[in-house]
């Protein structure tokens, strides 16, 4: 009997498109509310509209245009209608579309489903990096977009990156065959793919980071996992170096060395080399011996202190970071820095290039000494700095940075090292003149 009231309203009803709106209303108000109650407002009512609410309500309602109808009085005349023994809660509940739950309920279910959906995936991917990202889901300390638990691909998707993590290489490989490796998908990662921005967003959280957004970012964020982009114009330059791989001397790089010719190394041939040191110490093997690179920030600079060095006789190790550090840089000083180097940096007295230094001051603590890079060598100039860039001042930490970078919003200018050529040039003689490195 039950069933064929319940088939006789909802005939009743879906024949009547305000009533059907009346009930759709007041079940959202119960999802919002948490009980039946309230009241629903109609709008753009039709004559048709005012003679099925006056017929079921029992008032007239005729003429008008918009109404305002509360609960109470929506079950009042339910009571009075053929349909009265199925108690009207029921009925709208039936009626709904979908399982007709409270908000609260909702989110609780669903936070059911997502803590299911974790643990399982907690329990088939037990690798350390794997189970440090999923917790973090778990408890909610990371946020997954795009990863709904009633989604049935979001399951697929987070397996994806747990597999991926619990498989990252321990020798360099490049990320599409990583991919292939892992998925049989070459492609599956690739930046604008959901499972690749999710594969970030977890090696980020791993390495403590916020986040990264810029291409040279991506790329150095993966090469600490050691996956590579095949990217040939992501390059370092470099002059007075030599590089070795398997013990074996990487003859090009001594080439250039010997002719004291400069290097623009791609990341790709970088990875290659698993030690990278001086010319001058490259028959040296035996254990890591100190050395000093000296690193410039612009190009012009590097060019014309290269010029001006003897062709004859050694050259010191020196590098150009071109402005900003791209992952073949720090490739680059990863593996100088491992066979014993320290750094010596000269770069612009701009807020650029104090977070330059401040960078590799983090990564590479107790081995960067500033080189002409102090407060008494800051000279005011007529190069304004905009209210922008000097914002970026307010990312200085570092204590030994923080009197230029003071200085620096007070002056509201720029210095750059162009000024300084006589001084490097000056102190590079001199290394060369005492014939030693370190």
């Amino acid at each position: 009997m039950t069933d064929e009231i319940y088939a006789l309203a909802a005939a009743y009803f879906q024949q009547r498109p305000v009533l059907s709106r009346l009930a759709s209303g007041f079940c959202e108000k119960y999802r919002s509310l948490g009980h039946w109650g309230g009241s629903i407002r109609l709008e753009n009512l039709t004559p048709e509209d005012n003679d099925a609410l006056s017929s079921f309500l029992r008032e007239s309602m005729m003429g008008r245009k918009a109404v305002s109808v509360r609960y109470a009085v929506f079950a009042a005349a339910w009571e009075k209608t053929k349909f009265a023994a199925l108690p009207v809660g029921n009925f709208l509940a039936h009626f709904y579309p979908q399982q007709l739950l409270t908000k609260k309920e909702e989110a609780i279910s669903r936070q059911r489903q997502w803590e299911a959906l974790l643990d399982a995936l907690l329990a088939a991917y037990p690798a350390a990096a794997a189970q440090q990202w999923l917790q973090a889901l778990k408890e909610r300390r990371l946020r997954a977009p795009h990863a709904e638990a009633e989604d049935g691909r979001s399951a697929e998707l987070l397996a994806l990156v747990a597999g991926a993590l619990s498989r990252l290489p321990s020798r360099y490989e490049r990320l599409p065959f990583f991919a292939n490796r892992v998925t049989g998908n070459p492609h599956v990662f690739d930046w604008d793919c959901e499972a690749g921005k999710q594969l970030l967003q977890a090696l980020a959280f791993l390495s403590g980071q916020d986040g990264c957004h810029t291409v040279d970012e991506k790329t150095e964020l993966l090469y600490r996992y050691r996956l590579l982009r095949d990217d040939i114009l992501n390059f370092a330059t470099e002059v007075g170096l030599c590089a070795w791989t398997n013990e074996r001397e990487l003859s090009y790089w001594q080439a250039a060395a010997q002719s004291h010719s400069p290097l623009n190394v791609p990341f790709r041939e970088i990875v290659r080399a698993d030690r990278i040191v001086p010319y001058m110490l490259s028959g040296r093997q035996s254990e890591p011996l100190p050395f000093r690179v000296y690193i410039v920030e612009n190009s012009g600079v590097f060019s014309t202190l290269l010029d001006a060095l003897p062709r004859d006789g050694r050259i010191p190790p020196l590098l150009c970071l071109h402005g900003q550090l791209k992952t073949a840089s720090w490739a680059l000083l990863d593996r100088l820095a491992e066979s014993g180097g320290c750094f010596c940096y000269s770069g612009d007295f701009d807020p650029e290039g104090l977070l330059i230094v401040q960078k590799l001051r983090q990564r590479y603590p107790g081995k960067v000494q500033l080189w002409h890079f102090s407060l008494s060598e800051y000279s005011r100039t007529d190069i304004r700095l905009t209210s922008l860039r000097l914002k970026r001042l307010d990312g200085i930490t570092d204590a030994g940075l923080t009197p230029i970078a003071v200085r620096m919003r007070d002056w509201q200018c720029a210095f750059y090292q162009e000024s300084l050529l006589s001084v490097l040039l000056h102190d590079l003689m001199l290394d060369i003149a005492a014939h030693s490195i370190g």
